[in-house]
């Protein structure tokens, strides 16, 4: 219809928003004091304290060798050798009851004793003797040989070390050990193992 007025389109009336989604409550910040509690691990106990070990006794030092070392080279005929045994010396604790064993049980030969220092002689075969000390501490060997300076001379040479020079260390002036007035001179020396050997020359 002319004239009539244009009905104007009525907007569709707005669908009505769905009403969002409850928010989920967030929790509330925790206090300064709740996060260093939840954020710290519990300490743990010390470790129980342990006495100090003691550290272990120091390996003992190896022996100490008396000679010093050398290549040995094997003796020709002619050479000098140390093979004539002089004497033997062995520790007494008691020189009576040692006296007794040796002379009356054994039946070795009495030669002499003499006292102080407290020794006893025993004659042995072959012209050795056996000497009893109440003071000595270790067997001693006694080897004999016709001039002890050319021995010692001898077995520097070899390597050997001598305590000290050749010395007189007893003038038979009884003949007790064989012709009056003779003199024993000595020179001594130590093993590998510390053993002490002497050499002997009767003047």
């Amino acid at each position: 219809m002319a004239g009539a007025k244009s009905k104007t389109k009525k907007k569709p009336p707005a669908k009505p928003s769905r009403s969002p989604a409850r928010a989920r409550t967030a929790p509330k910040p925790a206090t300064t004091a709740a996060k260093l509690s939840a954020s710290a691990k519990p300490a743990s106990a010390p470790p129980p304290v342990r006495a100090a070990t003691p550290p272990p006794p120091p390996a003992p030092a190896p022996l100490q060798n008396h000679q010093p070392r050398v290549t040995p080279r094997q003796l020709i005929r002619g050479d000098f050798v140390v093979e004539k045994l002089h004497q033997v010396a062995l520790t007494a604790t008691n020189l009576d009851v040692a006296t007794e064993f040796y002379r009356d049980i054994l039946g070795l030969k009495f030669i002499a004793r003499f006292d102080p220092p407290g020794l006893v002689f025993f004659a042995l075969s072959g012209g050795a003797r056996l000497l009893l000390s109440a003071t000595a501490s270790q067997a001693t060997l006694y080897f004999a040989v016709d001039d002890v300076d050319g021995a010692v001379n001898e077995l520097k040479k070899r390597g050997v070390s001598f305590l000290h020079p050749p010395a007189r260390i007893h003038r038979d002036d009884t003949g007790t050990f064989g012709k009056k007035g003779g003199e024993e001179w000595m020179a001594f020396f130590k093993d590998p193992s510390g053993n002490l050997i002497g050499l002997v020359e009767r003047r």
